[in-house]
């Protein structure tokens, strides 16, 4: 067997709502990892690919043939806000800055305007799919492994306008507690369904928070 591995590095921030600490364990039981509005951490995202055999270039497969990937972290999760859609504050959070309403994600009037925005979303069997935006029901939302905002535009110039740019091209909304536990195995599944076409494995994701602090799932 034959695995060979590629590293991807990217920079987000996440609040782990699920956080709790056990006193036994730890003198610091003030969980700071809830903290809102998140935490940044320079991730490394480690992605080993595996095949009894070689193709024709006598490789496991060109690391070119992640190209995909970096661009969809770039697009999707480099410099975001991860939140929780199972988060409490994640609802109250959007009703407060007057963006949910009977159930749903809605666009903010600016000037009489609504924006123009992008959604990219992984939907249940991990495929990458974009979404026109007026509204978003809260209950379509999560059944999206993940989603995110891109390309926010709307003609003005107010300081409500780059607000609000500001706020939807820096979240992502990520089904379940962003840990890095989580997040891995969300990236092994995610690869292992779109490199499918190669023949080859994703055997393990692992992801490094911190230099010293790292998670791995292998399915």
């Amino acid at each position: 067997m034959f695995e060979i591995s590629k590293t991807i590095e990217f920079s987000a921030a996440h609040s782990v709502y699920s956080q709790k600490l056990n006193s036994k364990w730890t003198k610091n039981t003030y969980p700071k990892c809830r903290r809102l509005p998140g935490h940044g951490h320079n991730y490394k995202l480690v992605v080993y690919l595996k095949s009894k055999e070689l193709d024709s270039s006598q490789m496991v497969t060109d690391f070119g043939h992640l190209s995909w990937l970096k661009e969809f972290i770039d697009d999707c999760f480099d410099h975001k806000l991860i939140i929780g859609m199972e988060d409490p504050a994640f609802e109250f959070f959007f009703s407060k800055l007057g963006l949910m309403e009977d159930g749903n994600f809605i666009l903010p009037r600016i000037d009489g305007k609504i924006p123009e925005v992008e959604v990219i979303a992984v939907n249940k069997d991990y495929k990458v799919t974009k979404l026109d935006f007026e509204e978003l029901n809260l209950s379509e939302i999560k059944q999206f492994k993940f989603l995110t905002f891109h390309k926010f535009t709307v003609d003005s110039t107010s300081f409500e306008a780059d607000f609000y740019q500001r706020l939807f091209d820096g979240i992502a909304l990520f089904n379940g507690s962003p840990t890095s536990e989580n997040l891995a195995r969300f990236f092994f599944h995610f690869v292992n369904e779109n490199i499918k076409p190669l023949g080859i494995e994703c055997s393990k994701v692992s992801i490094h928070e911190t230099p010293t602090s790292c998670a791995t799932y292998s399915g």
